[in-house]
């Protein structure tokens, strides 16, 4: 929306009124809960996991998951090579939390102590209240509801704690099990992005699911 705002400002476009109507109203939001954030990664729990920073000790099981390209297939990263790959990733997310930048949270299964998976805020608008959801869990791990119990309580979070009125999540039209994982937090299919993305030598078409404040509001209060 910024981009159509701004183009219609220098051609002295049409009144907002006459395009635009607010949907909800609330207090503006607050660019400042985003200082400090991820340099300061909260830990999170659920009844299974542990959602906590990466650490350079978890660089043996990221390789475990993240070598898998059944697990890459539909990321926008190729499966890891080699055990450097991993730990290179793990390297720069601890040099993000160092540097407040988007970074994610390991999962830790609870009963086995391992890193199975991470889940984030890959972006994150404060001055709109906005963030979208990414993630990623190791293949023997899929189906038990593992990936879902973390995106909930990411969701639960950001408007809990972060101030958010809308998160998103994106996943490729395949990809349907992701698309369960955003269904089942709440999430809303919006639409098709078209060739929104060039990755793995070309352009691909993206699902866009999103929950609103409003939705989460009224789903804990049934």
């Amino acid at each position: 929306m910024d981009g159509l705002d701004e183009a219609n400002r220098e051609a002295g476009g049409p009144d907002q009124g006459d395009r635009l109507t607010t949907q909800s109203s609330g207090p503006a939001p607050d660019p400042s809960v985003r200082e400090g954030f991820f340099r300061n990664l909260p830990v999170l729990e659920t009844p299974r996991l542990i959602l906590r920073p990466l650490t350079l000790d978890d660089v043996d099981d990221v390789y475990a998951y993240a070598s898998d390209p059944e697990v890459a297939r539909y990321t926008t990263w190729e499966a890891h090579r080699s055990l450097e790959d991993s730990r290179t990733f793990v390297e720069a997310m601890v040099r993000a939390y160092r540097d407040d930048r988007n970074a994610p949270w390991a999962m830790v299964l609870r009963e086995t102590g391992r890193v199975i998976g991470t889940v984030d805020f890959v972006a994150w608008a404060p001055q709109h209240a906005r963030a979208e959801l990414g993630y990623a869990m190791g293949r023997s791990y899929w189906g038990r509801g593992l990936m879902t119990e973390a995106v909930c309580t990411l969701v639960d979070y950001g408007f809990r704690r972060m101030g958010l009125n809308r998160i998103e999540a994106r996943c490729i039209p395949e990809n349907r099990a992701s698309a369960r994982v955003m269904e089942k937090a709440g999430m809303r299919h919006e639409g098709l992005l078209r060739e929104v993305m060039y990755s793995k030598g070309r352009f691909i078409d993206l699902c866009l699911y999103a929950i609103l404040r409003r939705d989460w509001e009224a789903a804990i209060a049934r």
